[in-house]
């Protein structure tokens, strides 16, 4: 059982859960998820099973999308409706175009502080670990990309957006900011994570409908990604971890670039691994056993 499954994660349990969930359905241990959801926070997941745990990075890497409510006028120690509320303060009139003018400061590449409560770690221990305990530390920023902040809603106190960032974009981070230039405070309410990549939160199963027969083959999972077949001398060559000059190439499908990651087929078909595609060939990065 190698592969991967699309999972709409509810409210209310960790993403962990779901891999224990995952694990009891379809019979195997060895399973990850590609990108964690809080608690609190509900929609795609991503889990990867047996060999599929290999090229779970691959997904980790793309872009997210997310719909986020954001409460304004109170601030809390995790930046969400979880934590403790820590301060409060006035929420002033706003209108869609000043709030459109605020958003346009973080569209692009931003420099942003993670928060308090996060799994970054500082000296082996992880941020939310010493949070419990007291000890609050500020990350240093890290650079993430914001391609579109989209205004679905504005209800006094509270602001719906669509959410299209990079990976490692901390959304509780992006209503703190939010709010502290609109003059207040601002956290996360609700949180729903609708696409990650190319795969779209309707393509994804409830814990409940999680089954052996629903889990897609790894190619499937790394549908981003364009693909190369392969001859079958260099088929050999590529399964031993060894590199294929362009001399192997038999076909190439969706517009591979140099310096890209390709899925690679030997000629039958049969998804052999993932391999860089280099001026001079194709290297091993991920091979599949056989």
């Amino acid at each position: 059982m190698n592969g991967f499954l699309l999972v709409d994660k509810p409210k209310g349990i960790t993403s962990f859960d779901v891999v224990k969930i995952a694990r009891k359905k379809v019979g195997v241990r060895k399973i990850g998820h590609a990108g964690n959801l809080d608690p609190h926070a509900t929609g795609l997941l991503i889990l990867g099973i047996g060999r599929a745990t290999r090229f779970i990075p691959y997904i980790m890497d793309l872009d997210k999308e997310y719909i986020a409510t954001i409460k304004l006028g109170i601030l809390t120690d995790t930046l969400d409706v979880t934590g403790e509320v820590i301060d409060e303060k006035l929420v002033h009139d706003f209108d869609e175009e000043s709030l459109k003018n605020v958003l346009r400061n973080f569209l692009g590449e931003i420099e942003q502080i993670p928060p308090s409560y996060s799994a970054i770690r500082v000296k082996g221990q992880r941020l939310y670990e010493l949070a419990r305990e007291g000890i609050y530390v500020t990350p240093k920023p890290k650079r993430v990309v914001i391609y579109n902040l989209e205004i679905l809603g504005i209800n006094e106190d509270k602001i719906e957006l669509r959410v299209v960032c990079s990976k490692g974009t901390y959304i509780r981070a992006l209503a703190r900011d939010i709010g502290e230039k609109l003059g207040t405070y601002g956290m996360v309410e609700e949180l729903r994570r609708t696409k990650i990549g190319p795969f779209s939160i309707q393509e994804a199963l409830t814990p409940e409908e999680i089954e052996p027969d629903k889990v897609i083959p790894i190619d499937e999972g790394l549908r981003h990604l364009p693909a190369i077949v392969i001859n079958e001398k260099a088929t050999w060559h590529f399964k031993n971890g060894n590199p294929v000059g362009l001399n192997g190439i038999l076909k190439r499908i969706g517009n591979p670039r140099t310096f890209q990651h390709v899925k690679v087929y030997d000629p039958s078909g049969k998804f052999l691994g993932i391999g860089l595609l280099k001026w001079d060939g194709i290297y091993p990065k991920r091979v599949l056993p056989d």
